[in-house]
């Protein structure tokens, strides 16, 4: 088996300009009410690191529960970040997908050594997620989600 078992996909993440506009037109799609937006931790709690510098960013976020996924909508804050970045290179799209992982230490070494840095690294109630420079060789930045067991 791989570093990331393909079957633990968990999310879809798109970088948008306009958070409000683009939930609605999802849940009209999905037919479902629109999820509470919330922002990123302060980088106190959440560690926000853009390739490997503390970030302020307090982006805001809505998600989607569509089963095994979830589709993840962010709207970046004027602080660097990975959806930051992107949107200005590349305006509204899918900025990563993600997959969960038990060893997050070997997925790192697995993408640094084969040429794609961490990115974008924060920590949430439960786990953290860990954003590759991919999208050279991938198609689209990969992230790994890790959350120990209890």
């Amino acid at each position: 088996m791989g570093i990331i078992d393909g079957k633990t996909i968990c999310q879809v993440a798109l970088v948008v300009k306009d958070l409000d506009k683009t939930v609605e037109e999802y849940a009209k799609l999905f037919g479902v009410p629109k999820p509470e937006a919330f922002r990123v931790p302060e980088e106190s709690v959440a560690h926000t690191q853009f390739k490997g510098v503390p970030s302020k960013t307090r982006a805001r976020l809505a998600v989607f529960d569509l089963g095994q996924v979830v589709l993840e909508i962010t709207e970046p804050d004027e602080e660097p970040s990975s959806w930051k970045d992107f949107l200005e290179k590349n305006g509204d799209g899918i900025h990563h997908i993600a997959f969960m992982t038990d060893d997050r230490d070997a997925a790192v070494r697995y993408f640094e050594e084969n040429d794609m840095p961490v990115r974008h690294y924060g920590e949430y109630e439960g786990g953290n997620y860990t954003v590759f420079d991919s999208k050279e060789k991938l198609g689209t930045f990969v992230q790994v989600k890790y959350e120990p067991k209890k």
